[in-house]
């Protein structure tokens, strides 16, 4: 199944909510009305489908607080428009690592230069949802949750700037934790395949979240994704690519059936996976 997006631009939601489990301080981001993916089915664990879900940004004024002498990233406020011709030029390949200057926990926002917020959005069926949260202890963006067989869910990263990444070649983050059974897609959101109608606009009118995708051949460790691995979706070819970056999202699908099953699908329960040090990779 695929998914698609548009040109306009627009302003980020605020949604930061912090809650306490074991002790551990989490802070979570949902998705702005009308970034949310259409419910439109499930995706087979294929390497499937692409979509969207365009998260709720925080339009925080204020920065970070600094700890053990590392100074605070400043948090702009959300620019009204993202404009994509190509792009903002980014000072450094680092995106996130989830300490304190690359995440803010009041305004629920991430970043330094680049920034932007959490998003997670679910597929069709009933109790399939991934949520996103940050534990700010061990300074990992967490996706936890649940997909219902034939289904799909995720989260990931919005940016607040179109991002001009044609410097670098890739996309490099470390996973861990558990997948619980699921394949994951990552994916790469992309201007034109961002609904003209989600927050901030993208530049697609009909048949949107078209993502370009990379199935993981693993789910722990250190790993690197080329642009030029993306497949399916639109822009076409790791350079357009690189010049409308808006996102970055994880996406949980339930396995394909095994051999000689009727092709009857599983769903994947206890997904508790953990990503941080998510930088471009020059």
């Amino acid at each position: 199944m695929t998914l698609k997006t548009a040109k306009p631009l627009l302003l980020f939601t605020v949604c930061a909510t912090l809650a306490s489990s074991a002790g551990i301080g989490l802070s979570s981001c949902g998705g702005s009305s009308g970034g949310g993916r259409p419910g439109t089915g499930g995706a087979t664990g294929t390497g499937g489908s692409a979509n969207g879900g365009t998260g709720g940004l925080a339009s925080g004024t204020g920065g970070a607080v600094g700890t053990g002498g590392a100074p605070a990233c400043t948090i702009p406020i959300a620019a009204t428009a993202l404009v994509c011709d190509p792009g903002v030029t980014l000072g450094g390949a680092l995106i996130t690592d989830f300490t304190e200057t690359t995440w803010n926990n009041t305004a629920g926002k991430w970043g330094c230069g680049l920034t932007g917020g959490l998003f997670d959005y679910a597929g069709g069926k009933p109790t399939s949802q991934v949520h996103t949260a940050v534990n700010t202890t061990s300074h990992q963006l967490v996706l936890s949750g649940a997909v219902d067989p034939g289904d799909y869910s995720g989260g990931g990263l919005a940016f607040e700037q179109c991002a001009n990444t044609s410097a670098y070649t890739g996309v490099q983050f470390t996973l861990g934790g558990t997948t619980g059974g699921c394949d994951v897609v990552f994916q790469v959101q992309t201007f034109i395949e961002k609904p003209k109608d989600a927050s901030p606009a993208g530049g697609c009118t009909t048949g949107c979240y078209s993502f370009p995708q990379y199935k993981l051949p693993a789910t722990t460790g250190v790993v690197t994704v080329k642009f030029a691995d993306l497949t399916g979706g639109m822009p076409i070819g790791a350079a357009e690519i690189a010049k409308q970056m808006v996102g970055l999202q994880w996406q949980f699908q339930s396995p394909a059936p095994p051999p000689g099953d009727a092709g009857v699908q599983a769903g994947c329960t206890g997904i508790a996976m953990t990503i941080t040090d998510v930088k471009f990779v020059p």
